[in-house]
């Protein structure tokens, strides 16, 4: 159900305090434990999960009695969700009643899940209203002293911002390996993002191409971002080669990577899980 596929640890015995902390990325398919020592990496674990989850206790049981950190308390715990039911709102427009109805519109009802929030400090302000498996926050109060939730979308939109990207248009692309983040930041202004699920490096072009086509851009006037599980000499890249003249993998520095994650990986595939804090 939880196979763990990356690991990374440092050389010394791992033990809680000084400056260090616990990030889990949880999505659908994937458990990423990411920990910190003074905001720079500091070991990381990555589990893949099967595709027919019906109870969350399993999974996080599974996961803990595998993992060289979760047994460990690091205080409080940054649980970011992965879920692709989230909503962007601007913050006026905001309210409990409201939210619900949103999420309703966009994703359907549904009674399984809690409905969370994360206010986000851009100009203008928004709010970004996501949903999480109640069986998720049910095994989080169990396993963990402290914890905070926040959603994916909220970090990097909030990462861009900080950045200063001026009046350029970057297409962000986070790769996962079954689902993709894309982001159109232009003019220091979010303009889209969505999670779109994919079985092929085309169906990824076509996800790419029809944003641009929405938004009237041409693939040279837009600064393609890449991270996450994207192989530099793979399928993907090459065909986004072709489509893409300005492009770049959003690395993490080198120097702040454990070295032996550059022995098997390239700098951008971590990026997703620890740029948020770096």
């Amino acid at each position: 159900m939880a196979q763990k596929t990356i690991a990374f640890y440092p050389s010394a015995a791992i033990e809680p305090g000084n400056g260090k902390v616990m990030h889990m990325e949880i999505g659908p398919l994937h458990v990423a434990c990411a920990l910190t020592h003074e905001g720079k990496p500091f070991a990381f674990e990555y589990f893949e999960l099967s595709d027919d989850i019906n109870d969350w206790s399993d999974v996080f049981f599974e996961i803990k009695n595998n993992s060289l950190l979760l047994d460990k308390h690091f205080g409080t715990v940054n649980i970011v969700c992965n879920f692709k039911e989230a909503l962007l709102i601007p913050a006026e427009k905001s309210s409990s009643v409201a939210t619900e109805d949103y999420l309703s519109l966009i994703h359907g009802e549904s009674a399984k899940d809690d409905i969370k929030h994360d206010k986000i400090s851009t100009d203008p302000a928004m709010v970004n209203v996501f949903r999480i498996k109640k069986s998720i926050t049910d095994q989080a109060l169990r396993h963990f002293r402290l914890y905070q939730l926040t959603h994916v979308y909220s970090g990097i939109i909030a990462e861009l911002d900080q950045r200063k990207t001026g009046d350029n248009t970057v297409l962000r692309m986070q790769v996962y390996p079954s689902s993709i983040i894309v982001v159109l930041w232009s003019a220091q202004k979010l303009q889209f993002i969505q999670t779109f699920t994919y079985a092929t490096a085309e169906d990824i072009c076509y996800y790419l191409l029809s944003i641009l086509k929405e938004y009237e851009l041409q693939s040279q006037d837009v600064q393609l971002e890449m991270s996450g599980f994207i192989e530099p000499h793979g399928e993907l890249h090459r065909r986004l080669q072709h489509l893409f003249s300005n492009r770049h993998f959003h690395n993490l520095p080198e120097a702040a990577i454990l070295p032996d994650m550059l022995e098997e990986y390239h700098p951008h595939t971590f990026t997703p899980f620890f740029n948020t804090v770096v």
